[in-house]
C-alpha cells in the first residue's frame, strides 16, 4: 500500500519523475503515488514543488508535510502530520478522477 499509519499521521510513498512537461498526478506506480514534476532535481526544487503539489491537491499546508526518506532519490516517503491514511487515500483517489 503507498499510504501507512505512521506516529500522529500518515506515511506516503511517492515516486517522482521530475523534468515534466506539467505538474501532475499520474496515478499508483508499484507501491507508490506516482508524481510528474515540472521542477529538476536541483536545488531540492523538485522536493519544494512536490510538497507544494500535495499540499494542494490534499488542501493541507505545507507545514504537515515532511520528507522522511529519500530526499535525493526519485523514491520518497513523505509524512503528513494529523492525517489519517484513509483521508489521503479518499483524496488522492479523487485527485486521479480529476486529472
Amino acid at each position: 500500500m503507498y499510504v501507512i499509519p505512521y506516529g500522529d499521521g500518515s506515511l506516503l510513498s511517492v515516486w517522482i519523475q521530475p523534468r515534466a512537461s506539467r505538474t501532475m498526478l499520474i496515478g499508483i506506480y508499484g507501491d507508490n503515488v506516482k508524481i510528474a514534476i515540472k521542477s529538476p532535481p536541483i536545488e531540492d526544487r523538485a522536493n519544494e514543488e512536490c510538497i507544494e503539489f500535495l499540499s494542494t491537491i490534499l488542501g493541507l499546508p505545507k507545514r504537515q508535510f515532511k520528507i522522511k526518506s529519500g530526499r535525493r532519490g526519485r523514491r520518497k516517503k513523505i509524512y503528513i502530520n494529523e492525517v489519517a491514511p484513509d483521508e489521503v487515500v479518499a483524496n488522492l483517489q479523487g485527485a486521479v478522477k480529476k486529472s
